[in-house]
C-alpha cells in the first residue's frame, strides 16, 4: 500500500465499533501528515457519513462527491480517530487545500 497523504480520502474499516463510535467500512479523510504516516503504524482520520446534517459546523462539514467518492458526505470532525494502517483499504479521492483548511478550523474550534 502506498503512503496515505494528508487530505486524501480513503476507504477505512472502522469495525469493531464500541458505544457511540462510528463503525463499518466507510470513507475517511487522512489528517496525519506524510512523515507520520511513513513512520507510525497508525493514521489519524476523520470519518465521513452520507447522513448530511446542514448547519452543524464545527462538528460536521459537507464534502461533495468526486473521483471515487460516489456520494456527498459529511466529514464528522468530532469523530476524529487514530487507527491502525491495516484498516486503511483503498484510495478514493483528495480534498482541495481550502477544504482541508476548513476542516482543520472546525477541529481547532472543537478542542479550544
Amino acid at each position: 500500500m502506498r503512503v496515505c497523504r494528508r487530505g486524501e480520502i480513503w476507504l477505512v474499516d472502522f469495525n469493531p465499533a464500541k458505544g457511540g463510535e462510528m463503525g463499518k467500512l466507510r470513507p475517511a479523510i487522512i489528517l496525519s501528515d506524510e512523515q507520520s504516516n511513513e513512520i507510525l503504524d497508525t493514521v489519524i482520520v476523520i470519518p465521513l457519513s452520507t447522513v448530511i446534517e446542514p448547519g452543524t459546523f464545527p462538528f460536521r462539514w459537507t464534502v461533495t462527491k468526486r473521483e471515487s467518492l460516489e456520494k456527498e458526505s459529511d466529514a464528522c470532525i468530532n469523530e476524529i480517530r487514530s487507527l491502525s494502517k491495516k484498516r486503511v483499504k483503498k484510495y478514493l479521492a483528495v480534498l482541495a487545500e481550502e477544504e482541508l483548511a476548513t476542516i482543520q478550523e472546525g477541529l481547532c474550534r472543537l478542542i479550544r
